[in-house]
């Protein structure tokens, strides 16, 4: 069995840890979906899928790496709502 060279130890950590952050930021898309949801009750605007992406777009720019992945997360999961809704 031939040895790992460094390099290819750190890629391969490197990969782990972004699988790892990807699948813990999707724990938080509820999280996220809920408060835009309350953010857009507060202004009394209409809560529309298109207001509720628009606004969880805008602000997964400002979150850290893993929330981010919930952001992204919470956005295609309604998306594909709609998809299956129209």
């Amino acid at each position: 069995m031939a040895k790992k060279t460094p390099e290819q130890l750190a890629r391969e950590f490197e990969g782990r840890k972004a699988k790892g952050l990807a699948k813990g930021g999707a724990a938080f898309w509820p999280n996220i979906l809920a408060n835009a949801v309350l953010k857009l009750t507060a202004t009394r605007a209409a809560i529309t899928p298109e207001a509720l992406i628009e606004m969880i777009e805008r602000e997964s720019e400002a979150l850290d790496v893993s929330v981010k992945a919930g952001a992204t997360e919470a956005v295609a999961r309604l998306k594909q709502a709609v998809a299956k809704g129209a």
